[in-house]
């Protein structure tokens, strides 16, 4: 009986120092899982595309437009006389000298038509004989008394419009004369061939369509912006765009008309600016995009829009400083739309790391760990840097 109650008193003994170890464990365990969970809340998690530098650099900004780069200028050919084309000398694309020869007309016509207006003025000058005539002989009746000052008015009349006849028929055979000499039809410009509107064959009527020229040594912006930003768009301001053509190329100018109407239905104006392209890099009808710069910064202390955060009333900024994020008011400056920067006054610093997109636990004071390559403030691995186009 004592060795049972013995053996009874050392069991319980043990079950005493096993629960006692269990609780021990499991403080322990749970303790061990505030820590993290405090050290967790301790900190904010970030990529390295989360860190921007901020940069000194230049700024504008200005006011939106789309538009159309066109030649400066067109001409249209048209047909001077009715007649069938025995060839067309050009095609579409080419380049064409002043005063070249596009297409040639076949000159039966052009030879018939001249030996009708050369008759036309022989039959123009018999009838201003015969009405000279017929006013002299009613001038000396009406000296004698013998007609009325109405005939005499009359015969004055007919010689008039005999006269009047025979400068028609002379000038339309002085016309057609002309055509007969050159048959060809010659470029007005210097420039290129855009459209051929007729074929080797066609007949053509006065005023049809014959060819499309185009001279584009210099190209002309027509673009449109809102009637509100016309004090801010005046000739001589500077323009800034790019071609759909050309990615990724800027090209620049200054407006060199304003005009000075609305468009027809819509507030906006029209304004246009002049391009050189002497090398013919660029061609007609392309589509632009761009701004008109109306204000410009060359040193402005600027990172990405993205970095700012409104809290409350303030705009502010975190950088990262020693490991840890530090809240920073700024003011807003200059803002580049186009780019997405905005210049940032303040204690903000070029070379400064700041925290950009939505990093959820973000505060003042908080400690940032970088997941991927970088590291804080200073380090240049795993840092974008964002610049304005």
């Amino acid at each position: 009986m004592k060795n049972r109650m013995q053996i009874a008193t050392i069991g319980l003994s043990i079950s005493v120092v096993i629960l006692s170890f269990a609780a021990g464990m499991t403080g322990c365990t749970r303790r061990n899982a505030e820590s993290k969970t405090e050290a967790a809340l301790s900190q904010v998690l970030v990529n390295a595309d989360d860190i921007v530098r901020v940069e000194t650099r230049r700024l504008a900004s200005g006011v939106a437009f789309t538009g159309e780069l066109n030649p400066i200028q067109i001409v249209e050919i048209t047909a001077r006389f009715d007649g069938d084309l025995d060839q067309v000398l050009v095609r579409e694309g080419q380049k064409v000298r002043r005063d070249q020869a596009l297409a040639v007309y076949h000159p039966r016509d052009v030879k018939d038509r001249l030996q009708a207006t050369e008759a036309a003025v022989l039959a123009a000058q018999a009838n201003l004989r015969a009405a000279e005539n017929a006013e002299r002989r009613a001038r000396k009746l009406f000296d004698a008394g013998a007609a009325a000052p109405s005939d005499l008015e009359v015969a004055e009349a007919q010689r008039s419009a005999a006269k009047a006849a025979l400068d028609n028929a002379e000038a339309v055979r002085n016309r057609v004369q002309e055509d007969a000499e050159r048959l060809d039809v010659p470029s007005p410009i210097a420039g290129w061939v855009s459209k051929v509107h007729v074929h080797g064959g066609d007949r053509t009527g006065v005023g049809d369509r014959l060819l499309t020229l185009v001279k584009t040594d210099t190209l002309e912006l027509s673009a449109t912006v809102p009637s509100e930003a016309l004090a801010r768009v005046q000739p001589g301001t500077p323009i800034r765009f790019l071609l759909e053509a050309y990615p990724g190329e800027v090209f620049e100018g200054k407006v060199a008309r304003v005009n000075p109407t609305t468009e027809p239905g819509t507030r906006q104006v029209r304004i246009y600016m002049r391009l050189p392209n002497p090398d013919g890099h660029l061609v007609g009808g392309l589509f632009a995009s761009g701004r008109v710069i109306d204000l410009m910064k060359e040193e402005a202390v600027s990172a990405p829009v993205s970095v700012l955060r409104k809290e409350g009333q303030e705009q502010v900024v975190y950088r990262v400083h020693q490991g840890k994020a530090e809240r920073l008011p700024v003011q807003i400056g200059l803002v580049d739309e186009e780019a997405g920067i905005a210049e940032l006054l303040g204690k903000v610093t070029p070379g400064d790391s700041l925290l950009t997109g939505v990093l959820p636990g973000l505060r003042d004071g908080v400690r940032i760990q970088i997941l991927s390559g970088g590291g804080t403030e200073g380090a240049s691995s795993g840092t974008r840097t964002s610049s304005a186009r």
